[in-house]
């Protein structure tokens, strides 16, 4: 069972699901061997083929006009070990059969699709990664040049800005 914008598919399913555990543009081989492996977080990506009964087309419709909508992306209840997890997530690859029997019956089968996710499902809090002995950087929209943050309380304050001393003249 899978639920996209709050619709839930009352039918069986075949999940896959693919953990994609991305590394930063910083992660790489350091100068003495070693892999310094900066991750961004985990994103969950799931390949979803869906079983329409025949007697339930209009259903399957209102799913697959949901699929290919244009949209940024979708809310979606997904398989997670014994439970489930929201995903945010775009479309990609919606697919399913036309078949048509010599008695004239005409219908879709196979609908199948992957939910790429938007955003990482798991990441480390701040906190985390200093108690992981990383160093983090700041979160405010636009620190500059100069600037001087601190961690306390839970969050990153500026303390100090130091203007260029390139410009000015003494």
């Amino acid at each position: 069972m899978f639920t996209i914008d709050g619709m839930t598919w009352p039918y069986p399913v075949d999940v896959t699901r693919n953990a994609d555990i991305r590394a930063s543009e910083v992660s790489g081989e350091m100068l003495d061997g070693s892999y310094y492996n900066d991750v961004k977080g985990t994103y969950f990506n799931y390949t979803v083929k869906v079983a329409v009964p025949l007697n339930q087309r209009d259903l399957a419709t209102q799913y697959y006009e949901a699929l290919v909508d244009p949209v940024e992306g979708h809310s979606f209840v997904l398989p997670y070990n014994q439970s489930t997890v929201i995903v945010s997530g775009r479309v990609e690859g919606v697919s399913d059969v036309f078949v048509c029997l010599a008695n004239g019956q005409q219908y879709w089968r196979g609908l199948q699709f992957n939910v790429i996710a938007n955003h990482p499902t798991y990441t480390y809090s701040a906190a985390q990664l200093l108690a992981r002995g990383r160093s983090i950087m700041p979160e405010p929209a636009s620190p500059g040049e100069g600037d001087t943050w601190v961690w306390t309380n839970g969050a990153w304050a500026l303390t100090v800005h130091y203007d260029d001393a390139d410009v000015k003249q003494y």
